[in-house]
């Protein structure tokens, strides 16, 4: 999508490392992706942020996390469970399925503030220690669905070397 590509350059977001895909059931659907394509293992855990500001109030979330790579992608299936997010919002408005493209930055801050001023809202911001990667996550997702057809997430991973560049 010419769009999408734009939108990227202009934001300077690195290339894609994330395919995000909302599921009903973790297990079910990593059995799945493992044996259709063998991708995996995938790893499976519990993730309750510490903070998770849903359409700019303070809500709580949990959800299931299943993430494999796949080549030089991951692929992260998310089970919401509890609360407001936008992964409960699309399991209920439109099933499972690809909801976003994720990009791992070790700026998040300023390509936070970039999306703000190009006028997209944020519709989750998120952070707090992942146990299963003994290290800090930050995460947003954008509402750029109706400019690119698809939302989509920055991270910031503590335990990954690309995100500590500055």
């Amino acid at each position: 999508m010419a769009g999408m590509n734009e939108l990227k350059t202009k934001l300077g977001l690195p290339p894609i490392s994330q395919i995000g895909v909302v599921v009903r059931d973790v297990q079910r659907a990593a059995d799945h992706y493992s044996s259709l394509f063998g991708i995996g293992p995938f790893t499976i855990y519990e993730f309750v942020p510490e903070d998770h500001l849903f359409m700019g109030e303070q809500t709580h979330s949990k959800v299931m996390m299943g993430k494999a790579m796949w080549g030089n992608i991951e692929l992260e299936l998310i089970q919401p469970m509890e609360g407001k997010s936008p992964h409960m919002d699309f399991l209920e408005q439109r099933g499972e399925g690809v909801q976003h493209f994720g990009f791992n930055v070790p700026n998040f801050d300023e390509l936070y503030e970039k999306f703000i001023q190009e006028g997209f809202k944020p519709l989750l911001k998120s952070s707090g220690y992942v146990e299963t990667y003994k290290g800090n996550l930050k995460v947003c997702y954008f509402d750029t669905d109706k400019a690119v057809g698809i939302l989509f997430e920055i991270i910031w991973k503590s335990w990954l070397p690309e995100c500590q560049a500055k």
